[in-house]
């Protein structure tokens, strides 16, 4: 048993990526309320199709005793259909009549449910359609994944290419998809539904725009009986191609419309690659895209020496960048965006102990700063890193206390226990496990662990004051 799993890429961003997080949140909400409604939907017509089934027993029974091979030829919904037009039996049969009924009814309702109401059907051909069905999805992990690779790839290019044409590429992405799948299925009467297509857009923006940008997997592999798992990196210029690849030989092993639609994958990745070499080899990224990145970053005030800096990285050109980096940390030492993107050059590079240097100044500054946002998206990133337990002892029970007062209380319990097993002769260890028991107890409402903290704290510190 092998799952791999994207996990993140080691490119940083110059600033929260505000389109990509509104568009997960609004595929999350309207997966909420058509889930909820299609759950309804759903019971109903089970029960109709019951009904159905239960009609159909004697009646199919005997059509397929006349010609046994009915169903293997047509399938049971295409058998409905010609059931449904007289071309097998009847009108006028009693039998056909109360068929007829339910059959109605059925249709009636099935073609009232969501994804029927929002989905693109190549058959159909509807325009509004084509947009309704990227924000529709099927079941919790197709929006899960979906939205993992959306934040994957999506904070970067929204980053380099600004959040209007970071839209416009998702949406147009998304029908690129959708012709590609009714190009490879013209007359399909199965609904489309997701994102995945107007995503797999923005992985071909990303290959092309980010191929030198290591992306992180997680895995986890079961040989006779003995789990392994970690994490591993490889170039987006080697990752994404092989997901291509393995979208291509998925279309051509699959057959019939139903279940992935390998076709709309293949459609938007090449139609969101073929964006991204174009806007380099005609000038329009140069000439048009960075002027407008240049003005949003004027009304972020950014000093021209960090202008400059972003260019350079954004030219792959880390050489140029590393001095000018150093010079405006010298500058100005409250600049945190400069300590994050050193540290995080540093670490891709494999300089860890230089990366933790750079990571525990950044601490110190937000911690004093009193930034929440800044100091929960560095603690994310040091513990994405797994080098949290790496960051100094005051920073680590900084990083505890910090992440209590903000009510990640999971969070809290375990940067402060990380801390217990740490620096067992640290003088505000009991204090460490004493918040841990107020935690256990107050927030996570766990009283079998509280106490047993509690115990461990009068065995270890008995003189230590403490109510619980």
């Amino acid at each position: 048993m092998l799952f791999i799993i994207p996990i993140g890429s080691e490119e940083g961003v110059r600033r929260l990526p505000y389109l990509t997080i509104a568009l997960i949140a609004i595929n999350t909400i309207i997966f909420i309320i058509t889930n909820t409604v299609f759950v309804g939907q759903e019971r109903e017509l089970q029960k109709i199709e019951q009904e159905l089934l239960n009609i159909e027993g004697p009646y199919v029974y005997r059509i397929l005793q006349e010609d046994p091979n009915l169903l293997k030829k047509f399938g049971t919904n295409e058998l409905r259909e010609r059931i449904d037009r007289g071309e097998i039996t009847p009108f006028d049969s009693i039998d056909f009549v109360q068929w007829k009924k339910v059959y109605d009814e059925y249709k009636k309702k099935y073609s009232s449910t969501v994804f029927e109401q929002f989905g693109f059907k190549p058959k159909e051909f509807n325009v509004l359609k084509m947009f309704s069905s990227m924000f529709v999805h099927a079941n919790f992990f197709h929006l899960l994944f979906n939205m993992l690779f959306l934040w994957l790839v999506g904070c970067n290019i929204e980053d380099d290419w600004s959040g209007k044409v970071f839209l416009v590429l998702y949406l147009i992405s998304g029908v690129a998809a959708i012709l590609g799948h009714t190009a490879a299925f013209p007359k399909s009467d199965v609904p489309m539904i997701g994102a995945s297509g107007a995503i797999a857009g923005i992985m071909g923006a990303f290959m092309i725009r980010h191929f030198r940008t290591k992306i992180r997997f997680a895995y986890f592999i079961l040989l006779l009986f003995r789990p392994f798992f970690g994490t591993f990196s490889i170039y987006a210029g080697i990752a994404l191609p092989f997901w291509f690849l393995q979208q291509i030989l998925a279309a051509s092993w699959s057959v019939g419309e139903a279940g992935t639609a390998y076709w709309a994958h293949i459609g938007g990745f090449v139609f969101g690659a073929a964006l991204g070499v174009s806007l380099k080899i005609f000038g329009v990224e140069k000439k048009y895209i960075e002027p407008m990145v240049e003005d949003s970053f004027e009304k972020l005030k950014l000093s021209p020496k960090m202008k400059e800096m972003y260019k350079k990285l954004d030219a792959a050109n880390t050489t140029e960048a590393m001095p000018l980096l150093l010079q405006i940390i010298s500058e100005e030492p409250q600049n945190i965006d400069a300590h994050l993107v050193l540290a995080r050059i540093y670490f891709e590079k494999g300089h860890h102990d230089d990366a933790l240097i750079i990571y525990n100044k950044a601490l110190n500054i937000v911690f004093r700063m009193q930034d929440q946002d800044l100091a929960l998206s560095i603690y994310e990133e040091i513990k994405e890193k797994n080098i949290l337990e790496k960051i100094a002892e005051k920073n680590i029970y900084n990083l505890a206390a910090f992440l209590e007062k903000i009510d990640k209380n999971k969070e809290a319990v375990s940067t402060y226990g990380l801390y217990i097993n740490l620096f067992p002769k640290s003088s505000i260890r009991p204090k460490a496990i004493y918040r841990t028991c107020l935690l256990f107890k107050n927030k996570l409402n766990n009283e079998t662990l509280a106490q047993s903290c509690l115990a461990f704290l009068d065995e270890k510190y008995p003189d230590f004051p403490k109510t619980l």
